[in-house]
């Protein structure tokens, strides 16, 4: 026999929910995020409304994974939506700090979105805007593969980064028709009859993963194969994309990298300001 994964009751042989279970819980999440939208969009304190969404989760099957899971979503909903803006404003962090103490999120929990590290960047953003070098706002576990300079100061850090390197490939193109030689008894020699044109077609390569840092001056990668240092003042593009960014260097033999998996928001803002 199954059983309802909302209800817990028996659900028949194999099935796992009922349906008018699944029905209350639909509508009750529905009716869940509204009022946690609603007081991320006005700013209002969601401790008013404990009771209320209290009544909700026992009345529609939402338990606590299902409520962890609910919140970290409408979290980090929340914090891009005020993104969208601007910078996060000092309301909005105090908005998001409360409903992190209403939702009871454990640290574990938090470990598992991005959203306060947004939170975190953004007050780095802030403080580059304003014309100020933005104090370190993380802490280093691990390594630190980096050799900065006396007066350069650590912004930020990311690990599993993989570094992509422009290539070139040149092939030709053509047909021969050329005609036969006899050399020797059993052996001929083709002329050649060919002609070749050349064609070339850039590609990105993969390099090798490795950590980024982000400083006050400059962008470092490191790994074991490779290691590069970008002045941001010899940055002549920025490509922000959905997975990574890429950049292309000042000088004649400079060829475009691209860095996968780099939070392409953060670094095009930080680097675009700072240069």
């Amino acid at each position: 026999m199954g059983e309802c994964k909302y209800c817990h009751k028996d659900a028949g042989w194999f099935s796992s929910k009922h349906s008018e279970c699944e029905e209350k819980y639909n509508i009750g999440v529905t009716k869940l995020k509204a009022i946690i939208r609603n007081c991320f969009e006005k700013k209002e304190d969601f401790f008013l409304h404990k009771s209320e969404t209290d009544r909700i989760c026992a009345d529609s099957y939402i338990g606590q994974d299902f409520l962890i899971s609910i919140y970290r979503e409408l979290l980090e909903e929340a914090v891009n939506k005020y993104l969208n803006d601007s910078v996060i404003e000092k309301n909005e962090e105090t908005c998001i700090a409360r409903f992190i103490q209403f939702s009871g999120f454990t640290q574990n929990s938090l470990n598992t979105t991005h959203a306060l590290d947004k939170v975190v960047q953004s007050r780095v953003l802030q403080e580059i805007l304003k014309g100020n070098v933005p104090k370190p706002a993380i802490t280093i576990s691990g390594d630190f593969p980096f050799m900065l300079s006396k007066n350069e100061t650590l912004i930020w850090m990311f690990r599993n980064i993989i570094l992509h390197e422009q290539k070139t490939r040149r092939e030709y193109t053509g047909r021969s028709s050329g005609f036969n030689i006899r050399v020797a008894k059993g052996i001929y020699y083709r002329t050649g009859g060919f002609k070749g044109t050349p064609v070339e077609t850039s590609y990105m390569q993969r390099i090798s993963e490795g950590s980024v840092c982000l400083t006050d001056k400059n962008l470092y990668f490191s790994s074991m194969e490779k290691s590069m240092k970008i002045p941001y003042d010899k940055i002549i593009s920025l490509e922000s994309y959905s997975n990574g960014l890429g950049v292309q260097k000042d000088g004649a033999n400079s060829k475009p990298v691209f860095f996968e998996r780099l939070d392409s928001w953060f670094c095009y803002n930080v680097i675009s300001n700072l240069k």
